[in-house]
């Protein structure tokens, strides 16, 4: 059995999860609860869970420095956040911080129980590692199993004991990229790694090892040789058969890094040819990218513009000009990734607030793992494109189906979206955007919405500035005039109606 933790500071909200998911049908048993951020801590401590539910706003320490703890001292820990706020910034903090996942409140039943399936078979991976299979037979393999199930389990302390590691005088972990956008499976690997075993460059260093995990493959000798002419027929069989080859190598007294670093070191680091057509040798100490993130600044206007007008071609132009800045600088293949993950989870983000049951089915394929298993930049920017492609493509045909009301309601959303914080902004601007009369646009949008449309404008303002007044130390006039209201006196009694409260009541019970 897994363990799991929920850390919610309303109880009513883990014994809901607790009811929605079947847990030990599933392999899980619920062992413990928290109702703050340093009782988490201490939670964790003392439980050691496989997986862990984390609300973000907690007492004591919010949700998310909870989780950069708890990631300082274990990488494979699973969490998913769960939280009642959209706003972006949370959302990409978590995913800095390697959640597994940061769901939106409230959550559903088919979404909670598919997380759940998802995670119990990343968890049973890690218990159960693809065993290596060997090509060659020779007396190592066995004994890099045992360093993959080692460092694959992260175990402390240095490698298991062993007797033939340490007379391997050369390794190369070998890693291929599709050239043509086609990934390797675990299958063909094997096959391809057979004929190259049969290559004269290579047959001709019998105490070769070859041992394959997951799509890598570890070549490994007890000599050093002059290795130049087998590793430039690795990577020409490869090309052949349409993949690039990057080849890390280490090699004893020329390496700072003892073998077993190397093997921990080279199965998790970012490929070095991720900007390359066709792959080479790499000495893996020489690290060859800028650690610099990407602007990211225009994305929210960009996409609600995209979601309002049914058309991605600007925002597509902009990640064309991300990637091509990020080729020409080198930034770092993880950072880009995050890049990519920051435009798809906004996308979803923003069609959760004006197309809710869109959200799920447009994104519904996206995962974190395709991202960042992804090891070429052409294979990246392809994904990111035919998902955004994809997404309007899907959007148009449900718009079109719906109707011209509901075609009506969602630009109208979307347009007030991206206009809501302008204290100019009408609802005769909305028409205009639409193309219709003003009253035809507000007779038919409140007989569609079912509540008109200054009303709809209205909540999206004050449901940004219950965020803004939860999440930051804005001012109550800061916060009117970020939503679009030039009065503060305005803002606040139009707050008082909307929830009861003052603002600076809310701020303090919030």
């Amino acid at each position: 059995m897994y363990k799991v933790c929920f850390v919610d500071d309303e109880t009513i909200n883990y014994q809901l999860f607790e009811k929605m998911v079947p847990w030990e049908e599933k392999g899980f048993q619920v062992v413990g609860t928290a109702a703050d951020g340093l009782e988490a801590l201490r939670m964790y401590e003392r439980l050691q869970p496989d997986l862990i539910f984390m609300d973000i706003q907690l007492p004591l320490m919010d949700g998310l420095e909870c989780v950069r703890c708890i990631r300082e001292e274990n990488q494979d820990v699973q969490i998913v956040i769960v939280s009642a706020y959209s706003d972006f910034s949370y959302a990409q903090k978590a995913i800095r911080y390697g959640v597994q996942d940061f769901l939106l409140k409230p959550v559903s039943r088919m979404m909670l129980n598919q997380q759940v399936d998802k995670i119990r078979k990343t968890l049973d991976a890690r218990q159960k590692p693809e065993k290596s299979r060997d090509i060659c037979s020779n007396p190592y393999v066995d004994e890099m199993n045992q360093v993959f199930a080692c460092i694959s389990q992260n175990v402390e302390g240095g490698p298991p004991p062993l007797k033939h590691l340490p007379e391997i005088k050369t390794m190369y972990h070998l890693v291929l990229r599709p050239i043509l956008g086609e990934e390797v499976s675990a299958a063909e690997m094997k096959k391809l790694t057979a004929e190259l075993a049969a290559l004269p460059a290579v047959a001709g260093h019998l105490d070769m090892i070859f041992s394959l995990t997951g799509t890598s493959l570890y070549l490994g000798s007890g000599c050093t040789f002059s290795d130049e002419p087998a590793m430039q027929s690795i990577i020409g069989f490869y090309r052949k058969n349409d993949y690039a080859a990057e080849i890390y190598a280490w090699k004893n007294g020329k390496s700072t890094w003892p073998l077993y670093e190397f093997l921990a070191r080279s199965s998790s680091q970012e490929n070095y040819g991720f900007y390359e057509k066709y792959g080479k040798v790499y000495e893996i100490e020489e690290y060859p990218f800028l650690d610099t993130e990407l602007y990211t600044a225009p994305l929210d206007g960009l996409i609600v513009a995209a979601l309002s007008e049914n058309s991605p071609e600007r925002l597509l132009d902009f990640i064309a000009s991300q990637f091509f800045y990020a080729r020409n600088q080198m930034i770092s293949p993880r950072l880009l990734k995050n890049f990519v993950l920051d435009v798809l989870v906004k996308i979803k983000f923003c069609l959760k607030k004006f197309a809710p049951e869109e959200s799920f089915f447009l994104m519904r394929n996206l995962r974190m793992e395709k991202i960042y298993d992804t090891v070429s930049c052409e294979a990246l920017n392809g994904f990111l494109c035919l998902k955004i492609k994809e997404a309007f493509g899907e959007l148009e045909h449900k718009i079109l189906q719906a109707g011209k009301g509901e075609h009506v309601v969602f630009r109208a959303n979307s347009f007030a979206e991206l206009k809501f914080s302008d204290p100019g902004f009408s609802v005769q601007m909305a028409a205009d955007f639409i193309g219709i009369s003003k009253n035809y646009f507000t007779s038919l949008y409140k007989e569609k919405a079912g509540l008109g449309y200054w009303d709809y404008v209205t909540q999206l303002r004050m449901q940004k500035a219950k965020e803004l007044l939860a999440t930051t130390d804005d001012t109550v006039g800061a916060v009117a005039r970020r939503i679009g209201y030039e009065s503060e006196y305005h803002f606040s009694r139009k707050f008082k109606e909307y929830t009861g409260q003052s603002p600076n009541q809310y701020r303090r019970h919030s």
